[in-house]
């Protein structure tokens, strides 16, 4: 009996060493994949592959913000002078710094997944830059009359956020959930009986037909984005509307509540 009971009170201790070495082990495991070893919450594996930031410096371009505090703020950590992460394309694939570091692309290889098409020409064509199979992605425009804004998503990921302006109170613009009809490259609005005339206004995306037709569309005539202008249509400033335009594609979606 004695035998019997050190035989189970040796294999308990044993049991007992076994799982708590398994568990220490796992922290370590973890912080292997989590390394950081700059202390900038940015990881080595993807200040190296995804960045290109230095892994073992904070600040990499030296303007005394870590390369976190940049990238979290817009800017790009690989440049001195402060600026926006929206207007580099620095491997020049047709997608922004801004949108290759949400969708987690690589900043400095244009064809991130290697199937021999460029991130942006991927993107804008519904396909994931991250996968080498043709896998289509969803699109989604959101309009909130309420803040005035408008924003933009590839497979759930809001790549854009910004200010329009909406109908006026006696023009509103319709609420409801749409699709991008067909795109319109160029267009005049106005005409016969109608007392505005804006011709050759770039970028329009046709959602819906009620009676009149509406568009989200590039707007050069004001600048007073931000509250309701339109004679019912949703108006964007031309610095935004064009890489909008570029994304959309007929049959994306378009929400206006």
């Amino acid at each position: 009996k004695v035998k019997n009971k050190n035989k189970k009170f040796s294999g308990l201790i044993f049991a007992m060493v076994f799982f708590m070495a398994f568990f220490i082990s796992i922290p370590k495991a973890l912080a292997a994949q989590v390394l950081d070893s700059d202390g900038d919450t940015l990881s080595d594996a993807d200040e190296l592959s995804l960045y290109h930031t230095d892994p073992n410096q904070a600040d990499t371009d030296g303007d005394g913000q870590d390369d976190y505090t940049e990238i979290y703020n817009g800017f790009s950590p690989l440049k001195a002078e402060p600026i926006k992460l929206s207007s580099l394309d620095s491997d020049n694939d047709g997608a922004p710094d801004s949108w290759e570091i949400r969708l987690g692309l690589d900043l400095l290889k244009a064809d991130t997944d290697g199937d021999g098409y460029a991130d942006g020409v991927e993107v804008n064509n519904g396909y994931d830059p991250k996968s080498a199979e043709p896998k289509k992605l969803a699109k989604e425009i959101k309009v909130s009359l309420a803040e005035q804004k408008l924003a933009y998503y590839f497979n759930g990921v809001e790549l854009e956020k910004f200010l329009i302006s909406s109908g006026v109170k006696s023009m509103p613009t319709p609420a409801g959930n749409f699709s991008v009809l067909d795109k319109v490259s160029s267009k005049n609005y106005g005409g016969r009986g109608f007392d505005f005339y804006y011709p050759d206004t770039k970028w329009n995306l046709h959602f819906a037909t009620k009676g009149l037709r509406y568009y989200i569309h590039g707007a050069y005539w004001h600048n007073k984005f931000g509250q309701p202008m339109s004679h019912g249509c949703v108006n964007v400033s031309y610095g935004n509307m064009e890489r909008l335009y570029n994304f959309a594609q007929a049959g994306t979606s378009v929400e206006i509540s």
